[in-house]
């Protein structure tokens, strides 16, 4: 039998389509992984939006660097601008993948992540300064550190303070009373 007659053949055409069904169900089942892989990179980038934008905030708190309004926009608006093309990606392409394959790995943590940056961005306050100036960052120059190791010394050299008396102890309603 010649290649001419052999695609003519059931038995060629049947061998033909088993094959094109299994690369097609190959095929499909590459672009479910594929998919899997680009929700892991969105939970990923989720993850570094998240921890840069507690950086900055813990910097801004700290003193670190000043509040800018700028900056806030610009951590709101990759918050929001992540959630855009997730939420694309929750509509659009999941609930096909999820009807096809069943599970589709991720895509649970993908919808908690949603859920968290929905509420990171609707509870959304700026950081603030701290007020407490123990939590700020301080740069001394070469002289304010000499000068304060100068006073640490002193400090040293000076009496202990006498012991003072042991706080009388009062129930609460006691406190009340006299108030």
């Amino acid at each position: 039998m010649s290649a001419v007659d052999k695609r003519h053949s059931p038995v060629y055409r049947q061998l033909e389509a088993y094959g094109e069904s299994w690369k097609k169900e190959h095929d499909n089942a590459l672009a479910c992984r594929d998919w899997e892989d680009a929700i892991a990179v969105g939970i990923n980038i989720f993850e570094m939006l998240r921890g840069r934008e507690q950086a900055w905030r813990d910097q801004v708190f700290r003193g670190a660097i000043a509040f800018a309004e700028e900056d806030n926009l610009d951590h709101q608006s990759r918050f929001a601008g992540w959630l855009a093309t997730t939420r694309e990606v929750l509509t659009e392409n999941l609930p096909l993948l999820e009807k096809r394959f069943g599970k589709v790995e991720g895509a649970p943590d993908l919808r908690a992540s949603v859920a968290l940056a929905d509420k990171i961005l609707s509870e959304w306050q700026p950081p603030h300064l701290s007020r407490a100036i123990g939590f700020r960052e301080m740069t001394l120059s070469q002289s304010d550190a000499t000068e304060l190791d100068r006073l640490v010394e002193e400090a040293k050299r000076c009496p202990p303070l006498p012991p003072r008396p042991k706080m009388q102890e009062m129930s609460a309603s006691e406190l009340k009373r006299r108030s």
